[in-house]
């Protein structure tokens, strides 16, 4: 018996006589219709699809619900379609210009690359800083601050305030003060705004009266530290400290009044103040 040469249905050979026609007709037609028998059905919307890889094996599924019909660009990506193969693409990939570069957000909707910092630098929050509001900086605050002396006493004139001259220094990192020049101040640096420890010991001769010590911002009167009236015929030792917030350009001055009713002198080398930066 022939057979078809894709689906090998059985056909009449040439050979056969009229009487098995109908026989090889029969045969051939239920040999279609079990070969075709999962094209039958189906509803509205279905689609065929394939059950496994033998031949004329498919099913009827319920087309995927949410499909995508269309793909459309949103901030930051360019392209998109509503047919076919679409591409689309995330412009992050050309704003990074290069290594070490990261995304940050500049707005609503917005952002932009911020190039990498050096070597030992952390990311910082620094809302001053437009746009980005982060910036490197140094891992952690090195130590800053200044400490100052005299090399002699200073006398101090009856019922006078007066601003003590600091001559010598123990140290200073960052040109808070000079020995010389305005040597009665001690200055904040550029780049070093923020809040500062002040520790002071003081020294001064024996009195008999009211005596003040105190600091000057900016040459105007900031507070008083310590404040005696009470007879002392020894030399005299106090200290305290005090935390201020500072901006750079600001200076603080150390000043003492007494009114003894004569000079009065405060004591060289025991007199120091030590101004520490502490940090934004």
């Amino acid at each position: 018996m022939a057979t078809t040469t894709n689906f090998g249905w059985e056909t009449p050979d040439d050979t056969d006589l009229v009487k098995d026609g109908a026989l090889a007709m029969r045969t051939l037609g239920n040999a279609i219709d079990a070969s075709l028998v999962d094209l039958k059905g189906g509803t509205t919307g279905q689609i065929l699809s394939k059950t496994s890889n033998t031949d004329m094996d498919f099913t009827w599924i319920t087309n995927d619900v949410g499909d995508i019909t269309a793909v459309t660009a949103g901030t930051g990506i360019s392209g998109g379609g509503t047919s076919g193969a679409v591409t689309i693409t995330n412009d992050m990939a050309t704003t990074i210009t290069a290594s070490g570069d990261i995304i940050v957000g500049t707005g609503s909707g917005t952002y932009d690359n911020l190039p990498i910092g050096t070597t030992g630098q952390v990311l910082t929050a620094d809302t001053t800083v437009s746009p980005y509001k982060v910036k490197w900086a140094s891992a952690g605050t090195a130590f800053s601050g200044v400490s100052v002396t005299r090399d002699s006493n200073q006398s101090i004139p009856n019922n006078t305030t007066t601003k003590i001259a600091f001559n010598s220094e123990n140290y200073d990192t960052d040109s808070y003060h000079d020995n010389s020049t305005n040597n009665t101040r001690l200055t904040v640096p550029t780049g070093k705004s923020g809040k500062y420890s002040i520790n002071y010991i003081f020294s001064f001769s024996g009195f008999n009266g009211n005596i003040n010590v105190g600091f000057y911002k900016n040459n105007a009167f900031y507070t008083l530290t310590d404040v005696f009236n009470t007879a002392n015929t020894t030399n005299y030792w106090t200290s305290a400290a005090f935390t201020v917030n500072l901006t750079a350009g600001d200076y603080l001055e150390m000043t003492f009044y007494q009114n003894s009713g004569g000079n009065l002198d405060v004591r060289g080398t025991d007199t120091q103040v030590q101004m520490t930066y502490l940090g934004a």
